[in-house]
């Protein structure tokens, strides 16, 4: 999706949407927003916390009570994740191609590589 979407983009002369129109449109369209609701999912269960909510246990809720607490805090900050991801894709433009690739091997891969060698001073040092 935006602003990474060169390879579907309407404006764009080639892609891999082109060939398609009607059901099959339909079902790469109703695939994307699927994906958007998984990888919410997944990323609400391993970086936010899942169902759980400080304070929630102090609350005294009786089981049934208390677990429909935690669908619904699961549900809240699954869709507050969607929305982020639907804010950044409507709001940002599309980058050019010139424009993604000096990201990635100007900005990303130095970042990455800084990444790594800061994990592994800091794991040899640990260890030391």
């Amino acid at each position: 999706r935006a602003p990474f979407d060169l390879p579907e983009g309407e404006s764009e002369i080639v892609g891999y949407f082109v060939e398609y129109s009607g059901m099959k449109f339909g079902m790469f369209m109703t695939n994307d927003f699927i994906e958007t609701i998984l990888l919410s999912g997944l990323t609400t269960t391993f970086f936010l916390g899942g169902w759980h909510l400080p304070g929630l246990g102090l609350l005294g809720l009786p089981q049934p009570l208390f677990a429909l607490a935690g669908v619904g805090v699961f549900v809240a900050k699954t869709c507050a994740v969607i929305w982020l991801l639907m804010q950044v894709r409507w709001t940002l433009p599309r980058f050019r191609f010139d424009q993604v690739l000096r990201l990635g091997w100007k900005g990303l891969l130095p970042l990455a590589l800084l990444n790594l060698l800061a994990t592994a001073w800091i794991v040899y040092w640990r260890q030391g």
